[in-house]
């Protein structure tokens, strides 16, 4: 072969392995330009999680692929799948992916960085279903994206119709978000709080009512500090006093409100991650859905709705709750999806007749396991994608592993500060204090266990404790005092959740009332059913005219009329009287519903019970 032949022949194996390495070998590029790029497809990216942010994490987390918060250190590990390389890229290289960068070291995590798409057919703004924001797009998108396009792939990103002043408009809104949140929520809390002292009947479904103000405010795209903490103070309290003036009605709202966030969910998700209560894009972990902080919010009003509703409900509305909150086309939320269904086991638990086991608590656990593993396998059947979805799909130690690392980060969260171990503490003793309340409320309890396992599940734990005691304070509040005026014990409860949420101001009641001890001891002399009658609050319930003037309730019927009750259910009126406090689902006066009146008087001591009957059964003067 001549001297010529062999080095063309060189030349074309050199070119072919230099074109092979390329097209296989090399690893994709992200290029990070000085200034905001100006061709193709361009958006918005949040280049870190949690409040802390820096140009170091940021360029390891585009490597990678994937983010850590900052609480755990900012920089994630793992394989690397993409280069970085500064400067413009080659005229001749397209498609490329070409980024802004923060500013050498640490900054507060509150500014969003630019990313372009060049080539490819890339146009208008950059979206992706990882956060349904026209204009927002994820660090994990944009390295998937570089990473399809060097294998001739499909990215996950898209261009969508829009202009850099949509760009601009969507910086700014998130921004005012971003400052409205903090005082908001303590706003909402405040409010809470108020409306379980005064107010419970309005406290247990102004949850759902704060969230209906958040999604409106988004809607119409209401953004000013003042107008939003006007609204959201005077538009929850209207909902939560008109949505409870009727019992009956609570149910009838809260599907109502369950079947409208669904909506939001699927048709308008945006609306949602843009609300003052909602996920926090500017944040850089949660983008789109439910979060621990709206899952709390709601909470109460779930178990409130099904516990006056009785069993009836507790198909329709549960699995309307479940798909909103756990479906990854609409909450998204894997964790909220096993707090609910918790709360509803225990609801189920305690609405039914049949007596409370072990046995049947075990099945009923076991039961929860199996529902959510098999509504977390079919929507991974029907395309559907989030941690948990990924997580059960990959075996029990990925599992395991992701619920480490959410309580390693709880842990980080509860202890980043003494205000954060201060309002756990203080919060857990709230509710340890009603835990040991008697007698058993069935809502109260689904909410204690709902609160715990949310804790394990979850990894904000600041605000589900912080939320959760005011949701169980209320649930408390409204099954055992309702509308009387509030007794000392109930006062200390919710005195103790003011101070642990700093709303200073907040925790007396403007009637001031004797002790419970003097009332007891009082009436005792004279009639020992009297007593039990009024610290069990039979009055908010019921009238009946031998308790005095506290005894002026409507929910259930007139016990005035008691004798004729009995005569309608051909039983002696002493006898009647013990079955309808012991099983008060056994004979319902018509016109009232079933499964009002708690079933947990029946644990009351049988002298107590027995002095209760003779109150209310023979004549007193």
């Amino acid at each position: 072969m001549s001297t010529r032949r062999i080095v063309a022949t060189a030349i074309v194996a050199t070119a072919f392995l230099t074109w092979s390495a390329s097209a296989w070998g090399a690893q994709p590029v992200i290029y990070v330009a000085p200034a905001p790029p100006q061709g193709g497809a361009v958006g918005l990216y949040v280049p870190g999680a949690g409040g802390r942010i820096s140009r170091e994490d940021a360029i390891e987390s585009l490597r990678r692929g994937k983010v850590e918060n900052s609480l755990l250190g900012g920089r994630p590990h793992g394989k690397v799948l993409a280069d970085i390389r500064f400067g413009a890229p080659p005229t001749a290289t397209r498609p490329v992916v070409v980024v802004t960068l923060p500013p050498p070291g640490e900054h507060p995590n509150t500014k969003r960085y630019a990313v372009a798409i060049e080539g490819a057919g890339f146009h208008g703004i950059l979206t992706s279903d990882s956060t349904r924001i026209d204009g927002l797009v994820s660090i994990p998108d944009i390295t998937q994206a570089a990473v399809a396009l060097a294998q001739h792939g499909r990215p996950d990103i898209r261009g969508v119709q829009g202009t850099v002043g949509d760009l601009v408009k969507l910086d700014r809104r998130l921004t005012r978000v971003h400052r409205d949140r903090g005082w908001i929520l303590a706003s909402v809390a405040l409010l809470l709080f108020a409306l379980v002292v005064v107010l419970p009947r309005a406290a247990v479904v102004a949850g759902a009512a704060a969230v209906v103000v958040a999604l409106w405010l988004a809607w119409t795209e209401t953004t000013r500090f003042w107008e939003v903490l006007a609204w959201m103070i005077l538009g929850t309290l209207a909902i939560a006093f008109l949505a409870s003036l009727r019992r009956r009605a609570v149910p009838y709202f809260v599907a109502a409100f369950f079947a409208a966030f669904l909506l939001v969910f699927t048709l308008a998700p945006d609306t949602n991650a843009l609300a003052v209560l909602g996920p926090r894009p500017d944040g850089g972990g949660r983008f789109f859905g439910v979060t621990n902080q709206v899952e709390t919010l709601v909470l109460a009003p779930l178990i409130a709705a099904i516990a006056i509703g009785g069993l009836p409900w507790f198909v329709p509305l549960g699995a309307l709750a479940l798909v909103t909150v756990g479906w990854s086309k609409a909450g998204a939320d894997g964790g909220g999806l096993i707090v609910f269904a918790a709360a509803l086991a225990v609801l189920l638990l305690r609405l039914r007749p049949a007596p409370l086991t072990w046995r049947r608590t075990a099945v009923t656990a076991g039961c929860v396991v199996v529902l959510v593993l098999a509504l977390v396998g079919l929507d991974a059947l029907l395309g559907g994608s989030d941690h948990v979805t990924r997580a059960v799909g990959t075996g029990p130690g990925s599992l395991l592993g992701d619920l480490g690392h959410r309580i390693h980060l709880s842990w980080a969260l509860a202890t980043k500060s003494s205000y954060t171990v201060v309002l756990f503490v203080a919060s857990l003793a709230v509710l340890v204090w009603i835990a040991t309340r008697t007698p058993r409320r069935p809502a109260v309890d689904a909410m204690l266990v709902a609160l715990t396992v949310s804790l394990i599940v979850n990894d904000t734990p600041v605000d589900v404790i912080g939320l959760g005691v005011l949701g169980c304070l209320a649930l408390w509040r409204y099954e055992s005092v309702d509308s009387r005026p509030m007794r000392w014990g109930a006062l200390t409860a919710v005195c103790a959740a003011a101070a642990t949420l700093v709303l200073a101001g907040c925790g007396k009641q403007g009637v001031t009332q004797p002790k419970p001890t003097t009332v007891v001891g009082t009436v005792a002399q004279a009639a020992p059913g009297k007593a039990i009658f009024s610290t069990q609050g039979c009055g908010a319930c019921h009238t009946y005219q031998p308790a005095g003037q506290e005894a002026n309730g409507t929910i259930g019927p007139d016990l005035d009329k008691l004798a004729d009750y009995a005569k309608k259910a051909n039983q002696p009126l002493e006898a009647f009287t013990h079955e309808s406090i012991v099983d008060p689902n056994k004979y319902v006066e018509k016109g009232y519903p079933k499964n009002v009146m708690p079933k947990s008087y029946e644990s009351l001591p049988p002298k107590d019970l027995k002095d209760l009957v003779d109150f209310l059964s023979k004549p007193q003067g």
